[in-house]
């Protein structure tokens, strides 16, 4: 048995990546490793969206997480990428996958072989260290709009072994049910998160206390019910300027992250 917050994992982003931009005035100074300490989260995925990191010192501040991935977005082109990842696996014996962030990003997916897709999949599976395993990020607005646009898009499922699963816009909530169908039959035979932002960044402003409990509450109802495994919450670099959608993952954390789960 494991506790619920085991399954919950951070979007990290590097400290102050959204200071004055997404409609966010205010300037953070919080890591990920803090955000996943404050949010009660404890897992993290790293994405350094465009800024050059010092791998090896995040990666040194996530080890008494549970696990830890990186966004691996350049690998569709180029395979090889992958092999940093690898290579620091063998010495954190906590990270465990990686990440292709904002996976359609506009039909930018097409530009990927899918020859790419199975061979990334294969050397995060097949190495001399341990397996790891590949994730993707969807958008609910991505898909359920036009068939054939899915039916182009679903083949590029098949490498991933889970997806994970946003809502960009908090005013699109209310789709999710509808939306859920649909994502259950693109998905089925793979393992499932759900994302939710405690910053409303589709719309550039901030997320209501009550879109995050509603997301909280119905993702554990479906954690619970076995049909997916854990949740992501974006991000640490809002986490310490007292906005109140935080404050409620908190409180909803503190009420429900210790109740046990048989989930590994």
């Amino acid at each position: 048995m494991t506790k619920l917050r085991d399954h919950f994992w951070i979007w990290g982003h590097p400290e102050g990546r959204y200071n004055n931009l997404y409609g966010n005035t205010k300037i953070s100074r919080m890591t990920p490793m803090e955000g996943a300490l404050y949010l009660g989260a404890r897992n993290v995925f790293m994405v350094p969206v465009g800024i050059d990191v010092n791998r090896r010192q995040y990666n040194k501040s996530f080890t008494t997480l549970r696990q830890t991935g990186w966004e691996i977005w350049n690998a569709g082109s180029d395979p090889s990428v992958i092999e940093p990842l690898i290579e620091e696996a063998r010495e954190f014996a906590n990270i465990g996958c990686g990440v292709f962030d904002d996976f359609i990003r506009g039909g930018k997916y097409k530009e990927i072989p899918l020859e790419n897709m199975y061979k990334v999949r294969d050397r995060l599976h097949n190495n001399d260290v341990r397996p790891l395993d590949m994730w993707m990020v969807l958008y609910t607005h991505e898909f359920g709009l036009d068939a054939a646009a899915d039916a182009e898009f679903q083949p590029y499922i098949g490498p991933f072994d889970g997806i994970i699963l946003w809502t960009w816009k908090e005013k699109d909530i209310v789709l999710f049910e509808e939306k859920y169908k649909i994502f259950k039959k693109m998905t089925e035979g793979k393992r499932r998160m759900f994302g939710c932002y405690l910053w409303n960044f589709g719309e550039s402003k901030q997320a209501t206390s009550k879109a995050v409990k509603w997301q909280l509450d119905r993702y554990r109802e479906l954690i619970f019910a076995g049909e997916a495994e854990g949740v992501v919450l974006h991000t640490n670099t809002m986490a310490d300027l007292d906005y109140p959608a935080y404050d409620t993952a908190i409180a909803w954390m503190n009420e429900h992250g210790d109740e046990e789960i048989d989930l590994p």
